[in-house]
């Protein structure tokens, strides 16, 4: 039966229902997704041979002689070198450790001998392994003494296969070895399979790439390492290009039959004048104007309003926001805020209130803890249209929440919301403008592509007369001394945080540690201070009256998990301690320390970690206490961690990139102009040429288009 790429990869011979189980936990549902397999990288292959002299060992006395002399191949090799090692097997043998079992193959090509030490032993690898069977062995050499080690490596009863001397290192799960990988691919590919093209032809000659057969064939078994750079270039086009396809087709789309709302705003305008009125001296940063110029044009056109506002913490995202919510209700619409957590929510509503309801604007908060009566009353309120701005958490998006006409979605801090969340809540009205808020400044390369779809402003300076927050580095074994400086905050009238990680794979073991942290604190530091906890795990009533405590200043120390990251708004807390700031980013570390300088108070961040950390941890920390601006260190941040992590934490859905170099902001542009000027000219795909982009739309990247939506 000849395959398809689109064959479920468990019909593949040498897979099978049980080796389809580990694929799949590598991503690998379809022949397609084990061609495309991007390796780690290449060990260029060494062999140990002279395989004539393997068969006239008899015995491990033939061998003796050379147990004390390194053979010339061998003698090449230095510890860390990746081999195959090709030979007969002249000795087994089970040793005893400390820790248990070892298992130990002795293999020799007849001019030496290497041992394969395995930790785990089980007596069905004795059965196996027999004295004079010829196997190959592949892993990384060590030396113990005189004698050559592979430890753990990958071993089969087979010779090499020598067309193969650049040997891919893939990512491995459960019993897979690179060799069945590699041994499965070479299957599938001598099949002769049929690998479509997915660019068109005049692409390829203007970019001077290789085909996607030859890239793939190549990727596994590639003639040189050299040639690898050609294939990952070619494949990595491939990846951005198709994206940005999407991207721009989707884009074209929604801008279609958008609200067209008056020009200018008088309700905007009293907003701004009531805040100079009760705040002397308040203005708008030249950046807050910009971007309110950029908003304020897109909602006049008739084109529907797709934008991220990009900024830092306290740059002043919210003022903007609400600006264009004024104007889109003055037009006749109203505006939603969603925000991710009911802290915030609640903040976002009782700070804005004050404000509304004096020039005449209706407002609601909605959330999951509304109690029924005044749900059933808010509920009313919007769907008459009584209720001009809704705020609220998730609870905006159930079924019964039916909104009269919305003509603007503000969603706040978007990259805590999913994509079926964020697109739950803008089908609730007919193409409403959308405006995406984040204060997690993204490296440039990646708003290129992660918010293709989106036009981006960027709020890039903070508020006049706002100080720069003190960070500093210290390990556990001078918390006393920080204790010391956090009493001398409290003493003067201020306030503290002392922020404990939440890691979600250890969240109970975390959670215990922040309660016991409590616990012990407020009977012995701050003894004579009154201390607080705030975690996700309290329930809302409970969580809400800490929080007011906090603001009022009863509580003067608050113990909190990460759920102070968002939208936390104390002036008069100067002072967070964050205890194994190791275990955190370089983006949440700055996202915690933004909850300070909210005043007019000089403010202090102090970083906690233990003196054994990795040289990682280390950079990340030297970083964050040298640098405040948060867009260089998202730069900073995309180095250390690599786009496949950053990305990760960034957004769930969203298509993987094997091969797309996503720190090449010049090249990112150049495909982003190349794709949308195809969509520019053919819309539909229609034309000939493009055919093939077409195709690939339909079935390799067909899955790959439903997170376009919610941008």
């Amino acid at each position: 039966m000849k395959l398809a790429l689109s064959d479920d990869i468990q019909y593949v011979k040498g897979v099978g229902p049980e080796v389809a189980k580990l694929f799949k936990n590598l991503g690998i549902k379809v022949v397609e997704d084990l061609l495309t397999l991007s390796p780690r990288r290449y060990a260029e292959k060494v062999f140990i041979k002279d395989i004539q002299n393997v068969q006239n060992i008899q015995n491990i006395e033939d061998i003796q002689d050379m147990q004390n002399v390194k053979p010339e191949n061998l003698s090449d090799l230095q510890s860390g070198k990746e081999v195959r090692v090709s030979g007969r097997i002249i000795e087994t043998g089970i040793k005893h450790t400390g820790s248990g079992k070892l298992f130990v193959v002795k293999i020799s090509d007849g001019t030496g001998v290497i041992s394969c030490v395995f930790f785990h032993y089980s007596p069905k690898m004795r059965e196996r392994f027999k004295w004079g069977l010829t196997v190959s062995a592949e892993g990384t050499v060590s030396n113990w003494g005189w004698d050559l080690q592979l430890i753990n490596p990958d071993i089969s009863l087979a010779v090499s296969d020598e067309r193969d001397k650049y040997l891919p290192v893939y990512p491995l799960t459960g019993w897979l070895t690179h060799s069945r990988i590699r041994k499965i691919i070479r299957a599938i590919l001598d099949t002769k399979i049929e690998i479509p093209e997915t660019l068109p032809a005049y692409l390829i000659e203007e970019r001077h790439l290789l085909s996607r057969e030859t890239a793939i064939r190549n990727l596994h078994f590639p003639p040189n390492i050299e040639y690898v750079k050609s294939v990952r270039e070619r494949l990595g086009f491939e990846e951005l290009f198709l994206l940005e396809i999407m991207v721009a087709l989707r884009k074209r789309e929604i801008q279609n039959n958008g609200i067209k709302f008056q020009k200018g705003s008088v309700l905007a305008r009293k907003f701004f004048n009531l805040l100079t009125s009760e705040k002397p001296g308040f203005n708008l940063t030249k950046a807050q104007t910009r971007v309110c110029w950029e908003i304020f044009t897109d909602m006049e056109s008739d084109k529907k309003m797709n934008r991220l506002l990009q900024g830092d913490v306290g740059s002043g995202k919210t003022i903007v926001a609400i600006l264009a919510m004024l104007k889109a209700i003055e037009s006749g619409y109203q505006a939603i805020l969603m925000a991710p957590t009911e802290i915030l929510a609640e903040q976002h509503y009782f700070c804005l209130n004050q404000y509304l309801s004096k020039i005449g604007v209706e407002s609601s908060l909605l959330m999951g803890k509304t109690p029924k009566k005044a749900r059933d009353k808010i509920l009313e309120d919007i769907k008459s249209g009584k209720s001009q701005i809704i705020i609220g958490t998730h609870a905006l998006i159930e079924g019964k929440v039916e909104f009269k006409n919305p003509g603007l979605i503000v969603i706040d801090e978007q990259h805590k919301f999913g994509v079926a969340q964020r697109s739950k809540l803008m089908e609730k009205g007919t193409l409403p403008d959308t405006l995406v808020l984040t204060a997690t400044p993204i490296p440039r390369s990646l708003s290129l592509i992660f918010y293709g779809n989106l036009d981006i402003s960027i709020i890039d300076e903070l508020p006049p007369g706002v100080k720069p927050i003190t960070t500093k580095w210290r390990y556990e074994n001078e918390i006393e001394e920080v204790w010391k400086f956090v009493i001398s905050e409290l003493l003067i009238g201020h306030q503290a945080y002392i922020v404990y990680p939440i890691i979600e794979e250890s969240e109970k073991l975390d959670l215990k540690a922040a309660q016991e942290a409590y616990e012990t604190l407020k009977e012995t530091a701050f003894k004579e201070f009154k201390v607080g906890l705030l975690h996700g795990r309290m329930k809302s009533d409970e969580k809400a009256r800490v929080m007011e405590d906090f603001r009022k200043g009863e509580i003067q120390v608050l113990v909190a998990t990460t759920i102070i990251e968002v939208g936390i708004d104390v002036p008069n807390a100067s002072c967070m301690v964050i205890e194994h700031s190791e275990r955190f980013g370089l983006a949440q570390l700055h996202q915690l320390r933004g909850r300070l300088n909210r005043g007019s108070k000089k403010s202090y961040c102090i970083l906690v970690s233990p003196e054994n950390i990795s040289e990682l941890s280390r950079e990340r920390l030297s970083t964050i206490e040298q640098e405040s601006d948060g867009f260089k260190l998202s730069e900073k941040d995309l180095a250390l961690r690599g786009p496949g992590d950053f990305l990760g934490t960034m957004q769930h859905g969203f298509p993987e990139f094997k091969f797309a170099n996503l720190t090449n902001v010049k090249f990112i542009s150049e495909v982003k102009d190349i794709a949308f000027g195809i969509v520019e000219k053919d819309p539909l795909l229609k034309e000939p040429q493009n055919e093939p982009i077409a195709k690939a739309l339909k079935t390799t990247y067909a899955d790959k288009a439903k997170f376009l939506t919610a941008g």
